[in-house]
């Protein structure tokens, strides 16, 4: 799905990344601040990794939601399984 948004100038001027970059990020610190969706997913929604996405929620102030299932997905994760 690709969706084409204008912004001001003014707006473009003051983001730290492309633009699409932030877009991005602001979306996927949405769906986590409403829990939508997991760190995991977040992470690869913005194409990085868990440690980096850590920097971009604490940026936009947002707590981490891990919980017993984050903690069994990542044991998964970290066995293989």
């Amino acid at each position: 799905m690709e969706a084409k948004i204008k912004f001001p100038n003014e707006v473009v001027e003051v983001l730290e990344k492309p633009i699409e970059r932030s877009v991005v990020e602001l979306i996927a610190v949405g769906l986590y601040r409403e829990g939508k969706i997991t760190l995991r997913q977040a992470a690869d929604l913005v194409g990085t990794n868990t440690r980096e996405i850590l920097k971009v929620l604490e940026k936009h102030n947002v707590y981490i939601n891990y919980g017993i299932e984050d903690l069994e997905e990542d044991i998964a994760y970290a066995s293989g399984e």
